[in-house]
């Protein structure tokens, strides 16, 4: 009998959030006969009008509908059972390294991916037949794990990215079970080459383990498109992000303000920081335009990209993965400038755009959009196509996920 690929989200194909696994279940649906999509987070139970529409051959289970298990009983649940109350033992003198809160981040996790783990037993058959593939290093992982040590003969891997995968991001600095889980899993994809060094070295003995799997993104443009944009005396600009204090969009705004040559700045993307951006927005001289054109489906940002014309991709992040906005702004022959943080150095370098220091003020990214705007329509030209290189040669979806359905089927 032909496996069967199980994939556990977070929320897809219910927004918000994870907008490029779609590349990735567009490859692999057409890699496998049957896919079973599971978003495992508890707010997708009844938002089925929501969803993003997914490819014949995959199936939506929603574990969770109707279930209105009380956070109570979620915990109880731990206790009263003799194998969750094992790993809530096991883990326990590690979280207390990071404080008292870290027994409780971990109790959370343990109980969700309980809950995870027990709902796949009830709405799967024959799981030993199927191939279980969870996106994020998080409960869903941890179910995994359980089920591998209850006798689960079945391959079980899981990606990890940024937020799941850096401990420093949290508060604490701490992600439960995560050598367990990494221990536990038959192999583990890490989707930049920095977030495996990372690994390696927080942990030993699992280089085995261990892999990248990079990400992708499509485009909707070849290689002959990619002759650099008509001469203009204004910088385009684009960004493309979250409006959270980690992504520092603040300080692009800022840097406006220090910027002697007119500047078009769109902004695509949402969040709780839109009306601090838009007060300094009041502030910009004159030369400056700036769109703010709130959250896009993934479809309307590549029509945004594929129509009109811009010069550079901006990403200030003080933390990163490594940004799919990048890879597809370079799908796009868009070159950009972006923050040297995480995996985001295996992207952009001098060839294909401008790599800054992490630890950056408005100044400094203004001083470094006048040098790009400096530029000469033949230098723009080329880190252009250096850009479109990058992306075809490291982040094409087809190639990327195309391998990575190999591997799971191998």
């Amino acid at each position: 009998m032909k496996s069967t690929l199980v994939i556990l989200s977070n929320r897809y194909p219910y927004p918000p959030g994870e907008e490029f696994l779609q590349a990735e279940l567009e490859v692999l649906s057409k890699e496998f006969e049957k896919i079973i999509l599971i978003p495992t987070n508890r707010d997708t139970a009844n938002k089925k009008q929501w969803g993003r529409e997914v490819p014949n051959n995959v199936e939506v289970i929603h574990i969770f509908e109707n279930d209105r298990t009380s956070v109570f009983f979620r915990v109880l649940h731990v206790f009263t059972n003799r194998r969750n109350r094992k790993w809530f033992f096991k883990e326990l003198s590690q979280s207390l390294n990071y404080g008292w809160k870290a027994p409780l981040v971990m109790l959370n996790w343990l109980s969700i991916a309980c809950e995870i783990k027990d709902k796949l037993q009830l709405a799967l058959d024959h799981l030993d037949q199927h191939i279980f593939y969870s996106y994020w290093l998080t409960p869903s992982a941890l179910a995994l794990t359980m089920l591998k040590e209850e006798g689960l003969n079945a391959k079980c891997v899981s990606r990890v990215h940024g937020g799941d995968l850096y401990a420093e991001r949290h508060q604490p600095a701490y992600i439960p079970f995560q050598e367990k889980i990494l221990l536990g899993l038959d192999h583990t994809y890490t989707i930049s080459e920095n977030g495996l060094s990372y690994l390696t070295k927080k942990y030993s003995g699992l280089e085995n383990k261990l892999s990248v799997q990079r990400l992708g993104t499509k485009t909707t443009r070849s290689a002959d498109h990619i002759k650099g944009n008509k001469h203009s005396s204004v910088l385009r600009i684009v960004s493309c992000s979250y409006l959270k204090p980690v992504k520092r969009i603040h300080l692009l705004a800022e840097a406006l303000k220090h910027c002697q040559f007119p500047i078009e700045w769109t902004h695509i993307g949402d969040g709780p920081e839109r009306g601090k951006i838009e007060e300094t927005i009041k502030e910009l001289p004159e030369q400056m335009k700036v769109n703010l054109l709130g959250n896009k489906k993934n479809d309307e940002i590549m029509e945004i990209y594929r129509t009109n014309e811009f010069d550079l991709f901006v990403n200030v992040s003080e933390s990163e993965g490594i940004p799919v906005t990048i890879m597809e702004a370079f799908s796009f022959g868009i070159p950009a400038m972006a923050t040297d943080v995480g995996g985001t150095s295996e992207i952009v370098n001098s060839e294909n755009g401008i790599l800054l220091k992490k630890d950056l003020q408005a100044l400094d990214i203004a001083s470094n959009l006048a040098y790009f705007y400096g530029l000469t329509d033949e230098e723009k030209a080329k880190k252009s196509r250096c850009a479109y290189d990058t992306w075809n040669q490291k982040y094409n979806a087809a190639k990327n996920y195309k391998e990575f359905a190999t591997l799971l089927k191998d």
